[in-house]
């Protein structure tokens, strides 16, 4: 006798963002992945919700992106090391650069002092030009790789590294350079995700 496969049950603390209808393929693929295995303790689980906030910015949804940054940037363990640390601080530098750009600057200032203060931004921001230019070289390698997957993660990691090292308030940072570079990955997403 067949027995019946009971449907499992996603994770309690899922984003709602995770949970609604995706007209989007690829966004839609993204979503159902990351809320099988959702987990603010997982760098795997941070490090998925940055990519797809970058994705939803590309494709002009704001507001999603907000939600699922800021559930990460309040969520994540403030004690996190490591590889957890660093993935929850591209998130909290993803919610900080969205404040910043609807002008809530007391959100946009909890969430920096937020980010200052993780041990793990300070090893990513140390040498300012070298991440800077490993931020360009994610976009540029982005542009060229076949995989329509592989292209989306850098695109979103350019981003992800040039948000980090604005939002931080890095020394002898290329404002212009960061903003280039934060542009041309959402105009690299934007190609792809349209597809």
């Amino acid at each position: 006798m067949a027995t019946k496969k009971s449907a499992v049950e996603p994770p309690a603390d899922v984003p709602d963002v995770l949970r609604a209808a995706e007209h989007n393929k690829s966004l839609g693929r993204v979503k159902a992945s990351l809320s099988k295995s959702w987990s603010l303790s997982r760098a795997e689980s941070l490090s998925g919700a940055t990519q797809l906030g970058w994705f939803l910015v590309a494709l002009g949804r704001e507001s999603e992106a907000r939600e699922l940054a800021d559930h990460v940037a309040d969520g994540a363990p403030r004690e996190a090391t490591g590889a957890l640390a660093l993935a929850a601080s591209s998130a909290i530098a993803l919610a900080a650069h969205l404040a910043r750009l609807r002008g809530d600057e007391a959100r946009r200032a909890s969430l920096v002092e937020r980010l200052v203060a993780s041990p793990a931004l300070v090893a990513a921001t140390r040498g300012v030009a070298a991440a800077l230019a490993e931020a360009d070289k994610d976009v540029r390698s982005a542009e060229v790789d076949p995989s329509q997957k592989h292209a989306c993660q850098g695109f979103a990691q350019g981003c992800a590294r040039a948000a980090t090292l604005r939002e931080a308030g890095a020394a002898d940072l290329d404002l212009d350079a960061v903003e280039r570079i934060i542009s041309q990955g959402l105009d690299g997403l934007r190609a792809q995700l349209g597809r």
